[in-house]
């Protein structure tokens, strides 16, 4: 029996490097469609939310969160209620407004940030990063942010905040509220006469 002895440059050592190489671009390629596929798993898709901006937020709001959707209209209504002891929101020093971010005890400087039809609420930089919180709406005096991060909205839940000095207006249960890929939070269409 004759064994063929192939230099390194011949086409099986050719042939094992071509597929280590289009194995490694492979397994690059996953990395970068997973990392995506988390990312949009926690960013809903784009909502249809009017830009607004961030002297519409200076004022008093009652708060609340929720984590079932089902819950958004009891949660609004009992977020109504704290207005006897409301959130503040006050200007900011550099044109945005200061808001408690996540685990927080001072507040920070946010600003409203616009991507791809998505609204944001968080500190100076891209829209979008994990301490952000993704408005879902803002209709009648009553705005709905979830948090990017889905760790921090596993636990304080979905924001609701109730203008003061906003008339009562119903909010009905919608598709999705939470962060999910494809969802998007909708509230009943505004009167002629929105008030935000």
């Amino acid at each position: 029996m004759v064994h063929a002895i192939r230099a390194p440059g011949s086409g099986l050592a050719r042939r094992h490097l071509g597929f280590s190489a289009i194995l490694a671009a492979a397994a690059a390629l996953a990395a970068c469609t997973s990392e995506n596929a988390i990312e949009s798993a926690a960013v809903p898709a784009a909502p249809a939310v009017p830009m607004f901006t961030s002297d519409e937020l200076v004022g008093k709001w009652g708060l609340g969160s929720f984590r079932n959707e089902a819950d958004l209209a009891r949660t609004a209504n009992e977020a109504r209620r704290y207005c006897s002891n409301p959130y503040v929101i006050t200007k900011g020093p550099n044109g945005g407004v200061m808001m408690y971010l996540a685990d927080q005890t001072q507040p920070s400087e946010v600003f409203v940030k616009n991507a791809g039809g998505r609204i944001y609420i968080g500190p100076p930089g891209p829209p979008g990063t994990a301490k952000d919180r993704q408005v879902t709406s803002f209709q009648n005096g009553v705005l709905v942010a979830a948090w990017v991060d889905p760790t921090v909205t596993a636990r304080y839940g979905t924001m609701v905040f109730v203008r003061c000095d906003a008339p009562a207006a119903p909010l009905a249960p919608t598709a999705s509220a939470a962060p999910a890929a494809g969802s998007a939070l909708t509230l009943p269409p505004a009167s002629a006469t929105t008030t935000r």
